[in-house]
């Protein structure tokens, strides 16, 4: 793939991505069987994938396969918080939420890694909060989705962290392809248990909706974001998977229209929210050796 064919790509992909939220409240299912169909298509999708490049599944230790395993159960939790965010809210309030991720990150890494914190994430951090708070004070109906939507960010950051941790002992799509089964099985026995199969049927319109989020937002996604890895620098993948609620944000006013109008207080939280992103990436960059792609 050449460097431009790569850009295009990775934007793409970017808006796809934060295409989900929308796909989310198109969906009439509730959060946990939604998340149950778009785990079962994504994780299919990805054996197919795997099956028509021929990628053999490496040999794994049984400690780093249950790792992975319990990471794949705490993607369905943030998934299923994610989508009941967006049903209890807005798409803009909890994707805006979502970018308080790196935040997270920031006091997750050190004690997985077993590193100091660095006193300037925790100062970004801080300013984030700030922001959130900002968001929260414009209109506090919303409190409720926006606790799942950090409820949310909390095990993305933490399944981000674990991800970098089993990335050193297995291929990326062979770590999401395990991760997707078992948090289908997860969600699958969850039902089970509490009785959730009867509102778990898609309807015809949920089926069409579902197979984009499943096969498109999931599998095809993410298999394009690991080959335009394979051309430009992690920097550069991070700072437009960066712009992923900016996209989301604008794509949920263009289809929902006054719906997805906030008041002006809002906006101002989610741009101090969005520039401690931003501000991180680029002082990470400066820290980093060259690498250009």
């Amino acid at each position: 793939m050449k460097p431009l064919h790569a850009q295009i790509t990775l934007h793409a992909t970017v808006v796809v991505f934060g295409f989900t939220g929308v796909l989310g409240k198109l969906i009439s299912l509730s959060a946990v069987p939604l998340v149950f169909w778009r785990t079962l298509i994504g994780a299919g999708g990805l054996y197919v994938w795997m099956w028509v490049r021929r990628s053999a599944a490496p040999t794994m230790s049984t400690k780093v396969r249950l790792g992975i395993v319990g990471t794949g159960l705490l993607v369905a939790v943030h998934w299923v918080t994610f989508f009941a965010a967006i049903k209890a809210s807005t798409v803009s309030l909890a994707l805006a939420v979502m970018a308080t991720v790196p935040v997270f990150v920031a006091l997750i890494e050190p004690v997985l890694r077993r590193r100091r914190v660095d006193p300037l994430e925790l100062l970004l951090g801080l300013i984030a909060v700030l922001g959130l708070w900002w968001m929260y004070r414009v209109d506090v109906s919303y409190g409720h989705g926006m606790l799942l939507a950090l409820v949310s960010a909390f095990c993305a950051a933490l399944f981000g962290t674990l991800n970098s941790i089993w990335g050193g002992y297995a291929p990326s799509l062979t770590v999401s392809r395990l991760e997707l089964a078992s948090a289908c099985l997860g969600l699958a026995v969850w039902m089970s248990v509490m009785g959730g199969w009867q509102q778990a049927l898609p309807s015809s319109t949920d089926w069409m909706w579902l197979l984009l989020l499943g096969i498109v937002a999931t599998s095809v996604a993410f298999a394009l974001t690991v080959e335009v890895m394979k051309v430009m620098s992690p920097f550069t993948v991070a700072m437009a998977i960066n712009l992923e609620p900016v996209y989301a944000i604008i794509l949920a006013l263009l289809i929902f229209g006054e719906e997805e109008v906030m008041p002006p207080g809002f906006y101002g939280g989610a741009s101090v929210l969005l520039a401690t992103v931003f501000v991180d990436a680029m002082l990470k960059r400066k820290k980093a050796p060259r690498t250009d792609a």
